[in-house]
């Protein structure tokens, strides 16, 4: 009964993720979602108790497919400027694939729902565990030291962060989402800043 019960949430997540990555958050109903599974309003809100309960869930389910191909491909690098591009380019690209999935981080600034904001600092955690793995690579390779991996890990995941929130601000564009072009432009500079910083601690 459980795996009866785990393969159908599974089944909600997959069709919302589709729902959201093509119509977004707003545009999105729970009565749309139920309808492309066959399942009745009362069984997905037995599951989901809101929409934003179960945005949450796809938006964490999201991150984590970010997490693993990210892991991978970092695993799968050479050296640790291979590795930070990997990183980079491998979580730019599956956001900017599911923008509309993403949307809420702009739209939502200013009146994040408590179900989606409980969930951003496991997030951002999963995020620096990254940008840790990439630091290891630089010192498994021997190309530089750091003395303390999350702490150095931390101040270049904001660095890079509030990157793309300057530039959105160069843009005049803080409020609203990036376009294809202000996403290669972010990419471009941040890869930028994190060689600048891996020099810096190079042996």
């Amino acid at each position: 009964m459980a795996k009866n019960a785990d393969a159908k949430r599974v089944k909600i997540l997959e069709a919302a993720k589709r729902r959201f990555a093509h119509y977004g958050l707003a545009k999105t109903t729970m009565a749309e979602i139920a309808q492309d599974l066959s399942f009745s309003k009362a069984l997905l809100y037995y599951y989901f108790p809101d929409k934003n309960r179960l945005y949450a869930a796809v938006f964490e389910m999201a991150v984590d497919e970010i997490v693993n191909e990210t892991t991978e491909k970092i695993s799968q690098s050479k050296n640790v400027n291979e590795a930070m591009d990997a990183f980079l380019c491998t979580r730019l690209r599956i956001i900017k694939d599911n923008f509309n999935l993403f949307e809420f981080s702009y739209s939502l600034r200013n009146e994040m729902p408590p179900d989606i904001e409980a969930i951003l600092p496991s997030l951002f955690e999963k995020e620096i565990k990254q940008v840790c793995l990439v630091l290891r690579k630089g010192l498994e390779t021997k190309e530089i030291e750091v003395e303390e991996i999350e702490i150095t890990a931390k101040i270049l995941l904001i660095s890079l962060l509030g990157m793309r929130i300057g530039i959105l601000q160069e843009f005049k564009n803080l409020f609203l989402p990036p376009s294809k072009e202000e996403f290669d432009y972010i990419l471009n500079l941040q890869k930028k800043l994190a060689k600048i910083f891996i020099n810096g601690l190079r042996v």
